[in-house]
């Protein structure tokens, strides 16, 4: 059974940075306009509390999911670099992220929650759209043109 936690330890930190590049390989995108070598090397202080955190899920000893929550601004969390190994997609892992991040975000007293994803991945959106999040226009510049972006109001 899938065990969620949140990013406190050295190794959780270690565990998100190596996921989020998994991720960033899986996407096959360059993520450079999005500073992302510099987020990885600040990570535990992009994503921690108070103003956010990185949800891990652990099955067994391996990390196979995270998704962070980040401060966007003094109202707005911003959901990013969710991801769920491919090996275990389409068990209900990427549902109880979107729900344990939207928890966070309001524990964290934020009153909205903003994210990007690409058309191409249609779970995602399906998903987003299911929890409640709307499209919205741009909330910063992706060079992507096929860059969507979601608010859910919490």
């Amino acid at each position: 059974m899938p065990q969620y936690i949140i990013a406190a330890t050295k190794e959780d930190y270690s565990a998100a940075a190596t996921l989020f590049k998994e991720y960033a390989s899986w996407l096959n995108i360059d993520l450079s306009f999005q500073h992302f070598e510099e987020e990885l090397s600040g990570i535990k202080q992009m994503y921690r509390l108070p103003e956010g955190g990185i949800i891990l899920c652990k099955e067994g000893e391996e990390y196979i999911a995270c998704v962070g929550i980040r401060k966007h601004d003094s109202e707005t969390a911003e959901m990013k670099r969710m991801y769920v190994k491919p090996s275990h997609q389409g068990k209900g892992v990427a549902s109880e992220l979107v729900r344990r991040s939207l928890q966070l975000a309001k524990d964290c007293n934020y009153t909205s929650l903003v994210l990007d994803t690409l058309s191409t991945m249609i779970p995602a959106m399906n998903l987003y759209k299911k929890s409640g999040f709307r499209e919205i226009p741009a909330y910063y510049h992706n060079p992507n043109k096929t860059v969507i972006y979601f608010k859910r109001t919490l």
